[in-house]
């Protein structure tokens, strides 16, 4: 992380988009809400007594990606920190800095506002689960699942979710330096579409990092977190060398 990020970040912070992302974060308290009315919507179900919070946590994760608007939302704030930069000139102010530099400190930026978003969407389920959902007959009150198996698939199910959705990111930033708005946004939700399915299909599980969240039992918790971790610094890695080479090469 560069001297730019600071200055970088206070700038992408103020952005509404940016409040956009990190609003998303509220939805585990809408079910505090939702509870209040004879509805089916958002309704949790498990065998009694079962439900610990980070299973909870996990489940929160897992519907927040499968909406898919934090994920438009955060290809929406890339786009506002690169290609609408680049067509509106604001780009050319830094001209006399180097651009790998300017890529990274805007990428940071966006990762920090997404890691924002996930501590406020873990202290919202945490809000949540103990002053509502622990009344419910079928939550545990605990905070760890009984049961090991149990933990180490919430772990590989939240790990993945949270690195697709860094691969999504880096993926809008290599398309928005040189693509439009609509295709950016478009190659965005194809690939979270892609791994939306992921898990369910068997071919394409073992080639993206969330589809590791099926084959804890059959790899083993060490084999798959490896793997995962592995294949997808491999991902980000080709993902960004491809940025960085337009980005440098890019005329504004």
């Amino acid at each position: 992380m560069n001297y730019l990020w600071k200055p970088v970040f206070r700038t992408v912070v103020k952005r509404k988009e940016a409040w956009l992302c990190v609003g998303f974060s509220i939805f585990p308290l809408l079910l505090l809400i939702v509870d209040l009315f004879n509805t089916n919507f958002m309704q949790l179900s498990a065998p009694e007594g079962s439900m610990s919070f980070v299973e909870f946590f996990g489940a929160v994760e897992s519907v927040q990606y499968q909406l898919t608007l934090p994920i438009i939302a955060f290809i929406y704030l890339v786009i506002s920190c690169f290609h609408d930069e680049i067509t509106t000139g604001k780009m050319f102010l830094f001209k006399d800095i180097n651009r790998t530099k300017i890529l990274n400190a805007k990428i940071w930026s966006i990762f920090s506002i997404y890691f924002t978003y996930f501590i406020f969407t873990f202290v919202t389920s945490l809000v949540t689960y103990y002053l509502h959902l622990v009344h419910m007959s079928y939550t545990s009150g605990t905070f760890f699942p009984r049961h090991v198996a149990d933990l180490q698939y919430v772990i590989i199910s939240v790990l993945g979710i949270f690195v697709v959705t860094q691969l999504c990111i880096l993926i809008a930033v290599a398309s928005s330096i040189k693509l439009s708005n609509g295709f950016t946004m478009l190659i965005g939700i194809i690939f979270a579409l892609v791994t939306f399915i992921a898990p369910s299909l068997k071919g394409l599980r073992y080639f993206l990092p969330n589809g590791y969240s099926n084959l804890v039992t059959q790899m083993g918790f060490g084999t798959a977190l490896s793997v995962m971790i592995f294949m997808s610094l491999v991902y980000a890695l080709i993902i960004y060398g491809f940025a960085n080479h337009t980005f440098k090469n890019l005329e504004y």
